[in-house]
């Protein structure tokens, strides 16, 4: 009787385990409910609200990076590059952009849902810190140690599941409505395969 027990347990586990996982694969899905994109970047429209499944909620409650109402921000994200390709620590990119309508902005990269360990402990880019052009305009360097160029960032070593998240806090009322007119950065790749002497590891 004991090891009929054990073995309903160890049964009842194993599902679980299974069942669990499934629900975790939905939940890390590439693509949350309504999801749309604009210029390369993706983007949802109610990712904070109360109108998002039960899914979608738990992915906010797993990365913690998608959360408020867009009254208070609005979220994109880009894993690819301008053109369609896989973002990949194997190249360099410039992300150019301007201000966007709102109160702040800022740009993180991620490698698996977490920050990207680098030589400079700089892990994002906001409109309080990063340097400018003469015209108000910024160009981000991204490269696998964030050791080159302009407002340097990195994405870590070789390709990975590596995402930008473009966040726009206290967006002007007419992106809430038109996220067309968050105008998120271009992201360009510039070369691929070999490593500058800036960034090689020490």
């Amino acid at each position: 009787m004991r090891s009929r027990t054990l073995i309903a347990i160890a049964a009842g586990t194993i599902l679980g385990a299974g069942a669990g996982f499934g629900a975790f694969w939905l939940t890390v899905g590439p693509l949350f409910p309504g999801e749309r994109e604009i210029g390369g970047w993706t983007t949802v429209a109610d990712i904070g609200g109360a109108r998002q499944d039960p899914y979608a909620r738990a992915r906010v409650a797993l990365f913690g990076i998608w959360g408020l109402p867009p009254s208070e921000a609005i979220y994109y994200t880009a894993r690819s590059d301008a053109e369609g390709r896989p973002l990949t620590g194997d190249c360099v990119y410039s992300v150019e952009g301007r201000d966007p309508p709102g109160r702040w902005w800022s740009l993180t990269a991620y490698r698996g849902g977490f920050y990207i360990a680098n030589p400079n402990d700089r892990y994002s880019w906001s409109s309080t810190d990063i340097g400018r052009e003469p015209d108000g305009g910024w160009t981000m360097t991204l490269s696998a140690q964030g050791r080159e160029g302009p407002n340097p960032l990195a994405l870590g070593p070789g390709p990975g599941r590596i995402a930008l998240s473009f966040r726009i806090y206290q967006p002007a009322p007419t992106v809430v409505r038109d996220r067309t007119l968050g105008v998120p950065p271009v992201v360009r790749r510039l070369a691929c395969g070999t490593v500058a002497p800036t960034d090689r590891p020490d």
